[in-house]
């Protein structure tokens, strides 16, 4: 037997979010006697979860927490087939979701939402820095969704839904958690959130601030420091909403933050001072070395969202307007090894709108048109040289300073009408996206210009058809088309890579074509036992071309087109509200074989990619398994005692430029027990119990492992 298998027989598992209408439950009320009604907006309006035809998953706030997720890169255990690519620092991360995973750079692969603004950058595959903090809950859609969340979104969106305000009633809540790092130090982290009825019945606000302040584990020989790569982010937001009247609702949303981390979760695999290789999994008493070459690294990430939102129902339909402005800056001083260091920022200024119209409730057609336009311009000041000794003459590698502009728009629409009673839904979905891309900057280095770009677009059509054999039951099947912009790349990039990877003069693109694939998929999801029981499952296929795949080599990371790429997968998850009081278990288990079908001659040569071969970053299985139980304990005052369980349980996944290179099996099990009385509420908890150190991400330059073990306490009160 595997020793995930063992753990997972002995430790029950990792928190799942629940891929169907049990993700409402809460594990607090074990007096009620079925699972609550979930309704979600993956579909850009609300239905019940149990109908939306899509492997949609919803995730409450509650439980979150409860799972320690704090961050956007921590939902990868709670996701089906989804696995963490890279996990630099809160901020600067990348997801990959059943399969589509291309490095760290070009366009994202998951489309993001806050609200109803999308977040990403160009030519960077970053998750929002927000910390999930005053949340409704996060909505997630595995597979293409390009219809209506654009290009991008080809593995996937997650949505954030945050929690608006009331106007009806003051409230607020607030909680804070001390916490002890093994082999690092103490951590600290807040929340208050505070609703503020302005005008009762018409305007309110809505204030959340949050606050962490996270030890670091590794050391720096060459500083003669330990514990250095500690983080501390900041995180503040005000929602404001006005109903003028029963039809319209305006809402206005300022997201600020700010983090800092002192390195980064890039380790280096040798100690610099001695050359000596790091072998993991490090040995026990071991430490974690950060390469830096006698050199103080860091890496900020700051981000200023602004959104104004306008929701109104007209005699015609829901009209909804959004226009946002994203302010993102991300900073860093990267030593890599004992001689490279990476001094690098990216400044973003996004300018997006989006206006709809949907249907109203009762049409007996469901349809939705709608537009979206973004303006983004990325200045990149990149400086990455090589130097011996702090006194010693830095030899450039790359040093540029260019912008990246991107001006694109999209014409979207769906329609579906019910036949035969409602029993079948034929829906079909057509969305236009056309960007025009261009970089204009300066080889400083050769003292030469640089311009690039290259204008794209795509027709991305949706086919959908629902079977409700009952009301407590569909069987869908979707076919999607999900499309990327292509990406842009410096020539001095291009080049050292060339020479990097053996390859001929050339073979590195600075513009690399879109890639674009299509994924068909069949799916069911039930509700059982009085509801009791919730099970969801789903097959599909992808075809992927013209795939974008990441090379990570000591002189330089690049971009190319490799070829085509084949991917079938399988998930399935499951909710049981036992017959025994409080007592829930939950699973969820994916199966995922992504192979390359075509690979360019030359990148096959000089890299690790090969037809037959796996797409690097994707893991072939990953399941968790969780045990929630509450209790009435009148012993106790009227208190409620709960007690959680997670495992999650990753595969190893490999590298795209060493042959043979691979990630380690991960094991990540979450415990919290806690006691609730009244408003106030207090827990014990441990992350990472099992303190698994395997490399969560490797390559020829860097490893990544997972945050080591938390033990702490969290006391919360709401009033």
């Amino acid at each position: 037997m595997t020793r995930p298998m063992r753990v997972a027989l002995c430790a029950g598992a990792s928190f799942f979010a629940i891929m169907s209408s049990g993700a409402a439950h809460a594990a607090g009320a074990p007096s009620s006697t079925e699972v609550q009604e979930v309704v979600v907006t993956a579909q850009k309006r609300e239905e019940r979860l149990l109908d939306v035809p899509l492997p949609v998953q919803s995730i409450s706030q509650e439980q979150l927490d409860k799972a320690g997720v704090s961050k956007v890169a921590d939902l990868t255990s709670s996701i089906p087939g989804a696995s963490l690519v890279s996990g630099t620092t809160p901020g600067f991360e990348t997801i990959q979701i059943r399969g589509i995973a291309s490095g760290t750079t070009g366009d994202g692969l998951v489309s993001y939402y806050v609200g109803d603004t999308p977040f990403g950058i160009p030519n960077l595959q970053l998750t929002p820095p927000a910390r999930m903090l005053d949340l409704e809950r996060v909505e997630i859609i595995r597979g293409p969704s390009a219809t209506l969340y654009g290009q991008g979104a080809m593995g996937g969106t997650i949505k954030m839904v945050l929690a608006q305000p009331d106007s009806t009633a003051f409230s607020g809540k607030a909680q804070a958690e001390v916490s002890d790092t093994s082999g690092g130090g103490t951590n600290y982290n807040g929340d208050v959130v505070l609703n503020v009825p302005l005008v009762e019945g018409k305007l309110a606000a809505r204030i959340s601030y949050g606050y962490d302040s996270i030890s670091g584990y590794a050391e720096a020989p060459e500083l003669n420091l330990k514990d250095v790569n500690g983080f501390e982010g900041r995180n503040g937001r005000i929602t404001l909403a006005w109903t003028p009247s029963d039809d319209l609702t305006v809402t206005a949303m300022y997201w600020n933050i700010r983090n800092r981390q002192d390195f980064s979760n890039s380790l280096t695999p040798q100690n610099a001072l001695s050359g000596i290789p790091l072998y993991f999994p490090i040995p026990y008493g071991f430490p974690a070395i950060a390469g830096t070459g006698g050199r103080r690294g860091f890496t900020n990430v700051d981000a200023d969202v602004f959104s104004l939102t306008a929701s109104w129902r007209t005699p015609i339909g829901d009209l909804t307007a959004n226009t946002s402005f994203i302010d993102h800056k991300l900073d860093f001083v990267t030593p890599l090894l004992s001689i490279l260091v990476n001094d690098s920022l990216f400044a973003t200024e996004t300018y997006t709108n989006e206006i709809r119209l949907s249907s109203l409730p009762d049409s007996p057609v469901t349809w939705l048109i709608g537009a979206s336009n973004r303006k983004a311009d990325l200045t990149a000041d990149i400086f990455y040289y090589s130097q011996i000794g702090l006194a010693g003459a830095k030899g450039s590698i790359i040093n540029t300073l260019g912008v990246v502009s991107t001006e694109s728009y999209s014409l979207f629409g769906e329609a579906s009408v019910e036949l035969f009673g409602g029993k079948l839904t034929p829906l079909v979905g057509l969305a236009y996206f056309e960007d025009d891309r261009s970089s204009v900057g300066v080889d400083r280095a050769a003292g030469l210009p640089r311009v690039a770009g290259g204008k794209w677009d795509s027709l991305n059509p949706r086919f959908n058809l629902k079977y409700k054999p009952a009301d407590n039951g569909t069987i869908y099947f979707n076919a999607a088309k999900g499309f990327r912009s292509g990406t842009l790349q410096t020539p001095a990039q291009a080049a050292a890579a060339d020479v990097s990877l053996g390859l001929p003069a050339g073979t590195i693109k600075t513009a690399n074509e879109p890639d674009s694939l299509w994924t068909y998929e069949l799916g069911t999801r039930w509700e059982l036992a009085n509801r009791r029981f919730l099970v969801e499952a789903s097959i599909y296929r992808t075809d992927w071309s013209d795939v974008v795949v990441q090379f990570a080599t000591a002189a330089v990371i690049s971009l190319a087109n490799a070829g085509d790429a084949e991917i079938k997968g399988a998930d399935v998850g499951v909710v049981w509200r036992t017959p025994v009081e409080g007592l829930n278990l939950q699973g969820s288990a994916a199966y995922t074989d992504a192979q390359f079908t075509r690979v360019v001659g030359a990148l096959s040569v000089g890299t690790a990619i090969k037809v037959g071969g796996p797409v690097p970053n994707v893991p072939e299985r990953t399941f968790t398994v969780a045990m929630d139980y509450a209790r009435d304990l009148n012993w106790l005052g009227g208190a409620t005692g709960s007690l959680y369980v997670g495992y999650s349980y990753r595969d190893k996944t490999y590298d795209a430029t060493t042959k043979g290179l691979a990630s380690g099996e991960l094991n990540d099990l979450t415990v919290r027990a806690g006691l609730k009385k009244d408003s106030w509420s207090l827990e014990a908890f441990s992350t990472n119990a099992l303190d698994d150190d395997d490399p969560a991400v490797e390559s020829s330059t860097a490893l990544q492992i997972l945050y080591p073990r938390k033990i702490g306490v969290r006391v919360g009160v709401n009033f």
